[in-house]
């Protein structure tokens, strides 16, 4: 079933959707960090895949931009849940519906592994996101995404967008390196301590010691 989001029913579903979209960000994490920009489209997106949030994540970088960007996902998703149509899904063979958004001005989101892997080293990376940007004419941007439970009650996401690169280039090199950089800079940081070079793009759940310390204080008056 595909949704055509000019019908007024589908217009509000998708502001349901939407908004469904950022009250599971916003209960489910504690924040959400950015380095980098996401540069004006039209350019095809490429992050690595491990964590049920990541599609979200892409979501966001789009509303944070306002910039129409649709996410390739798999079939089954898409119809399992059709109304994601309306915040961007596409599924994933329809690779010209995509091209035809590139060449619109828009933007595709692609997971180059082509499965949801467990954290690690990239994997190997499948061939269509450097294809649709070849063939659209259009940056491929690699963004190097981690979701991680460190010194809090909350998993926090963290996006590091690299420069873009031209259509003729395969992502695969520059992912991988800056999905390490990521790993090693988290590796390093106090677990309780935004990672240098990024900002909080929006504060989520706090934890148990953070709620309550307010009243500790107020307890110090007493």
């Amino acid at each position: 079933m595909r949704l055509s989001p000019e019908r007024p029913f589908a217009r509000l579903l998708k502001v349901l959707v939407e908004r469904m979209l950022w009250a599971s960000l916003r209960r489910s994490l504690r924040g959400v960090y950015l380095r980098g920009e996401v540069p004006p489209g039209p350019l095809v997106l490429a992050m690595n895949h491990h964590s049920y949030f990541d599609g979200h994540l892409v979501w966001l970088l789009g509303q944070l931009h306002h910039h129409p960007l649709s996410l390739l996902v798999a079939e089954e998703n898409l119809k399992a849940f059709p109304v994601l149509a309306l915040a961007g899904a596409l599924e994933a063979g329809r690779v010209r519906e995509a091209l035809r958004r590139l060449k619109r001005g828009e933007s595709v989101a692609v997971f180059p592994e082509g499965e949801m892997r467990y954290l690690g080293p990239l994997g190997s990376l499948r061939p269509g996101a450097a294809w649709l940007s070849a063939q659209a004419g259009v940056p491929l941007l690699p963004v190097a995404c981690r979701v991680v439970l460190r010194g809090f009650e909350h998993p926090e996401a963290f996006l590091w967008v690299g420069e873009p690169l031209p259509p003729d280039r395969d992502p695969a090199r520059v992912l991988g390196e800056l999905l390490t950089q990521l790993d090693a800079l988290l590796a390093r940081t106090h677990p309780r301590q935004v990672p240098e070079g990024f900002r909080e793009l929006f504060r989520g759940q706090r934890s148990l010691d953070e709620r309550v310390r307010p009243l500790v204080e107020a307890l110090k008056w007493l």
